[in-house]
């Protein structure tokens, strides 16, 4: 299995996708993962978020706060 494969053990702990064991490791903390293309953009993705647990506070980002609204 390369590392570009997707396993149903490697999940997005926000959405549930499955992720590739590279996607983990570029986005992610750990063996853990916060958000992927599924559920966060890109720009999202590339600050960082994927490895921050999402809070219930707004951060700033109106697309996240707008998601997390239920729209």
């Amino acid at each position: 299995m390369s590392e570009y494969d997707t396993d149903s053990s490697r999940r997005c702990n926000r959405c549930g996708t499955a992720v590739s064991r590279r996607f983990i490791r570029v986005f992610g903390m750990g063996d853990t993962v916060h958000g992927c293309l599924d559920c966060r953009p890109r720009r999202e993705l590339s600050q960082g978020d994927a490895a921050r647990r999402d809070t219930d506070t707004a951060d700033g980002d109106t697309l996240t706060a707008w998601k997390r609204s239920g729209n």
